[in-house]
């Protein structure tokens, strides 16, 4: 082990522990903590589709002390600085204790975002693993047994068919109106859809990436026969998903309790839309 060290062939990460010069940075930062690699920190490594989140998820045995800093074993751990989320839990039903583990499995790390992060972080990383195959659809069976109670109702409502986490965020969201929503539809002549809710409301998500050139003209003639045909078709950039959710629900919700969604009513005026009575 000596020599390994010292040709390069090993590191030294903290007391105890040893890495090969490619083990992924974020694992050995959070050996150095004194935990295991876990939650959306493992999802990442996995490259699903994620939220925003900067922090370094580790989790620790209950009775965890004496936590490190993620770069310098030397320095406590301050999480605030450090940009670490610790999650004190020494197990969870059917895995192995954390000790001796540098990162947890996808499944355990999916539970525990369920715990951190909450329902739509956790189902849209959940979303993406089922979606690229990461994981089979057998494997929601086991995932109802790891996450609380709450997290299990939710898992009812988990499709392998999102492209990516916008269609699963507008998915979840609109699925609380008690409307039908179905996502990839296929348009016979046109194209497949994100979302189709009800009848005819189809919304198209728009990623972070400007689409212009080909790929943009291309969309708005598919969207104007769409349109001649009957439907409905609206568009929402990331950010009308990701940080202003709130008013693009009430104007989602405002088009179907106009009925806008079902056949028949599409050719009534209706007044324009008063934000302020959401």
């Amino acid at each position: 082990m000596s020599a390994a060290l010292a040709a390069g062939r090993l590191q030294h990460v903290r007391r105890g522990w040893y890495a090969v010069p490619d083990a992924p940075s974020d694992v050995l930062r959070a050996v150095r903590v004194g935990g295991a690699l876990t939650a959306t920190s493992v999802a990442r490594l996995h490259g699903l589709w994620l939220l925003d989140d900067s922090l370094l998820h580790v989790r620790v045995p209950r009775a965890a002390s004496r936590l490190r800093s993620p770069d310098d074993v030397a320095r406590r751990l301050d999480r605030t600085e450090h940009g670490v989320c610790v999650h004190y839990r020494s197990s969870v039903a059917g895995t192995a204790p954390a000790s001796g583990v540098a990162r947890d499995g996808l499944m355990l790390s999916l539970a525990e975002m369920f715990r951190c992060a909450g329902t739509v972080p956790a189902m849209v990383a959940l979303e993406s693993a089922l979606n690229r195959e990461v994981l089979p659809m057998q494997a929601i069976e086991t995932l109802r047994t790891m996450v609380p109670a709450w997290a299990q109702r939710q898992l009812d409502l988990v499709s392998p068919d999102s492209d990516s986490g916008l269609e699963t965020i507008a998915r979840l969201l609109v699925h609380r109106l008690r409307v039908l929503v179905r996502t990839q539809v296929e348009m016979p002549g046109v194209r497949r859809v994100d979302l189709l809710v009800g009848d005819r409301l189809v919304i198209e998500l728009d990623g972070r990436a400007f689409h212009s050139g080909e790929d943009f003209e291309r969309d708005r003639v598919q969207d104007l026969e769409l349109m001649l045909r009957g439907y409905l078709v609206v568009r929402l950039s990331y950010r009308m998903v990701t940080d202003d959710w709130d008013r693009t629900h009430r104007a989602v919700r405002e088009l179907v309790a106009r009925g806008l969604h079902r056949w028949g009513r599409a050719a009534r005026p209706w007044p324009v839309f008063d934000e302020a009575r959401g």
